[in-house]
């Protein structure tokens, strides 16, 4: 049996996109026949769907870098060096390493001649953006690694942006769900939290412009931009309770400024027509996936008729496209 290691640091390890993706990744692996090992630093606070979860401490040192609101990371050698200690308990060298950030690239890579260093990061894959929550050392760091290793580089989309010696392409290993194709009790749907970044304001302001009442998933329940919204909120955990909200909403509104890979629209896109704004430059990477890309006035149009249509007519479009995310991951595997 063939053992696979994936790797990230507790400082990502929260309710984010890369556990959700590291989660596809380790569910399609098992369904292979393969062990799945899990390695962080401390005790995950989330969900982790591997056979095996090895870590150093019950709680995570690291200390957030807090600046204008936001936690800004930024490298911090402890989380290295313990991420290092958990590798030590591995009984055997596994068949393929998988790193999901860059403390646990940078412990990993001292102990393993070659693995996978996946990319995550919306700053280090498109360019002239600045949006992720990361410290200038830590993206600098992170950048001149992708392009100078000897590990391949797993692209979660096609970069132009980065330069990498052995790249492969890693695209979320998303599984549709069924959709149950029930009568849709709700209008327009936003997933994201309350930042800039994700484009909540511009949401709220669609919603009041079309005057209808929007449905909210978010980890900022709080938030003041959300008043007057129906507000909800969801742990990994309780993924089925979310699809079923999820599949009630008619169109879901994604206004985000980068995404990397855009998890929630192919999420969103099981049940719905999903809008994006197309003056971003992340969203050409959601070619095939059945998401409608458009921008300025186009996008009051496109979602005023897809309310009134309550139609899912490209939802074959992501079917496919799972299947051939699903593909490149089994070939990396074997």
């Amino acid at each position: 049996m063939k053992t696979i290691v994936h790797t990230c640091s507790s400082i990502l390890v929260r309710p984010n996109g890369i556990v959700r993706y590291i989660n596809a990744v380790l569910d399609l692996q098992k369904s292979m026949g393969y062990k799945t090992i899990f390695v962080t630093d401390a005790k995950p606070t989330q969900k982790i769907n591997a056979d095996q979860i090895l870590y150093y401490n019950d709680n995570s040192t690291y200390v957030p870098n807090i600046k204008d609101g936001h936690v800004w990371l930024q490298i911090d050698q402890k989380i290295c060096d313990y991420i290092k200690y958990a590798l030590a308990k591995l009984s055997q060298d596994p068949d393929l390493i998988v790193s999901h950030d860059l403390h646990s690239y940078m412990a990993a890579v001292t102990e393993f001649k070659d693995g996978v260093f996946v990319q995550h990061e919306t700053d280090v894959l498109t360019s002239n953006s600045r949006y992720s929550y990361i410290s200038d050392e830590y993206l600098d760091a992170q950048t001149n690694i992708v392009n100078t290793t000897n590990w391949r580089i797993g692209l979660s989309v096609h970069s132009d942006n980065v330069s990498p010696k052995r790249p492969v392409y890693t695209p979320a290993p998303f599984a549709a769900v069924a959709d149950p194709k029930q009568f849709r009790t709700r209008d327009l749907l936003y997933i994201g939290d309350a930042t800039e970044r994700k484009g909540a304001k511009e949401f709220m302001d669609m919603a009041r412009k079309l005057k209808v009442k929007p449905t909210v998933i978010t980890h900022d329940p709080d938030a003041e931009v959300f008043a007057g919204a129906d507000v909800f909120s969801f742990g990994l955990d309780e993924r089925d309770a979310m699809y079923k909200l999820m599949s009630e909403c008619s169109v879901a509104y994604l206004p985000s400024k980068n995404e990397c890979p855009g998890l929630v629209v192919l999420e969103c896109l099981q049940f719905m027509p999903v809008v994006v704004d197309s003056q971003y430059e992340w969203t050409k990477y959601l070619k095939n996936t059945g998401a409608i890309c458009t921008t300025d006035e186009s996008i009051e149009f496109a979602i005023e008729h897809l309310l009134q249509s309550n139609g899912n007519d490209q939802r074959n479009l992501l079917d496919i496209w799972c299947e051939h995310s699903q593909q490149y991951w089994r070939n990396l595997s074997i």
